[in-house]
């Protein structure tokens, strides 16, 4: 009755011309007990990607089968079932886009799928985002994290556990009857045998991805869960490179979410983070440093990390002296772009009189950029993207150099 489903993929966007290079399908009869699995790799015809995330290197899909090859193999798994997945929009806008590239329309229905991660929230008010997370919760181990089969299979198991919270049949019947009746279409491809990854392939599973495993799910809007999801996976790296912030944009623009929206996801984001990281009761410089720099890449400041971490700990964190803007120190080298309403040496003198080193142009070495509009396409801005290098604006620079002396009155 139900084909539960995972991808690595080479990066967030179908629409940007990512692809698949892992799937892995587990069959579960009606009362969630497995039938079958089946996984393999994929040859994209291109870079991978996030490898330290998914793990997967060049040399293990050489001899792998293309998309192609499979299609007829995969389609028949999926044909007549209802699909569940773990943030399972992800996963069937890729398959939707690999199959329209071999020029296929295939009825892989987001609307009559199931979501598990959405299912978490319906059932358990206050439940985490995650799968890792929702696995933990429910006493459910993953083992080989960021490994399409170790997801699917814990996927699997945690749908099994909802599915004993439902009646027989469940609620969701009707649709199931639908999909069934759905016809797919001739697909190309043979019974290759599938490629399995090596045992050395396995993504990173870090400091920052613990922690967003912590983070509660989020309601409103209705795809906040969707565009948080991909945010969690870019910071398993704990930065946004320019690629991944070209890729978010997109993705809000897919999701259909407002700019101020997304500000105001971000700002959950830098908040939760740091609530999370208090959890301990205690920070580290690295990490501190960590949560100062995603604050940075996502639009706000260090000064946000300091007021999170206050509210989480009560008052008892001790805000350390950082007197730069953002949490960069004195000396640091930074760039203006832009037209602002004062003139460029009167900036250029705060800047010098703040202890920081102004530059004429981005350089590999420049700290920060200074901008009058942080989504500004000049060639400046431009070549910080390319650098990652930290963008702010005027206002919020303004906001954390030491204030200027008022003049008296004669």
């Amino acid at each position: 009755m139900y084909a539960v489903i995972d991808t690595e993929t080479t990066g967030l966007l179908p629409s940007h011309r990512h692809r698949v290079i892992e799937i892995a399908v587990v069959l579960l009869d009606a009362r969630g007990r497995v039938e079958h699995e089946w996984v393999t790799l994929l040859n994209p015809q291109r870079d991978l990607g996030p490898q330290h995330i998914h793990g997967i290197l060049t040399a293990d899909v050489l001899a792998a089968p293309e998309f192609g090859d499979i299609a007829r193999q995969l389609g028949q798994l999926l044909a007549g079932r209802m699909v569940v997945g773990h943030n399972v929009e992800f996963d069937l806008g890729f398959l939707r886009a690999e199959f329209a590239r071999l020029g296929f329309a295939v009825p892989l229905i987001t609307e009559r799928s199931m979501c598990t991660m959405a299912l978490a929230g319906y059932l358990y008010p206050g439940a985490k985002r995650t799968l890792g997370a929702c696995c933990a919760a429910a006493g459910i181990s993953i083992e080989g994290w960021h490994s399409a089969l170790a997801d699917t299979r814990a996927t699997a198991e945690l749908f099994g556990q909802y599915l004993q919270s439902f009646p027989a049949p469940p609620p969701w019947q009707w649709a199931y009857e639908e999909i069934r009746g759905l016809r797919w279409p001739a697909l190309p491809g043979s019974d290759v045998p599938p490629t399995v990854r090596p045992v050395h392939a396995g993504g990173r599973h870090g400091w920052m991805s613990r922690l967003v495993d912590q983070l509660p799910r989020v309601p409103e809007p209705p795809q906040a869960d969707s565009y948080l999801a991909l945010l969690d996976m870019i910071l398993a790296n704990r930065e946004i490179t320019a690629a991944d912030a070209d890729q978010l944009v997109q993705a809000a623009t897919d999701l259909g979410l407002t700019r101020s929206q997304v500000d105001e996801l971000h700002r959950y984001y830098v908040s939760a983070l740091a609530g999370a990281s208090w959890d301990g009761g205690q920070i580290t410089p690295e990490q501190r440093s960590d949560l100062d720099r995603v604050a940075v890449m996502l639009g706000h400041r260090a000064s946000d990390v300091d007021d999170a971490l206050l509210r989480a700990s009560a008052g008892r964190y001790v805000v350390p002296p950082r007197p730069g803007a953002n949490g960069f120190p004195l000396g640091s080298t930074l760039v203006f772009t832009g037209d602002m309403v004062e003139p460029r040496e009167v900036w250029w003198d705060r800047a010098v009189a703040a202890g920081f080193l102004p530059q004429e142009f981005v350089r590999p070495d420049t700290t920060f950029v200074v901008a009058a509009d942080v989504d500004s396409l000049s060639v400046k801005a431009r070549a910080a993207r390319d650098l990652n290098i930290p963008i702010i604006s005027t206002e919020d620079f303004r906001r954390l150099i030491p204030p200027e002396p008022q003049r008296r009155a004669g």
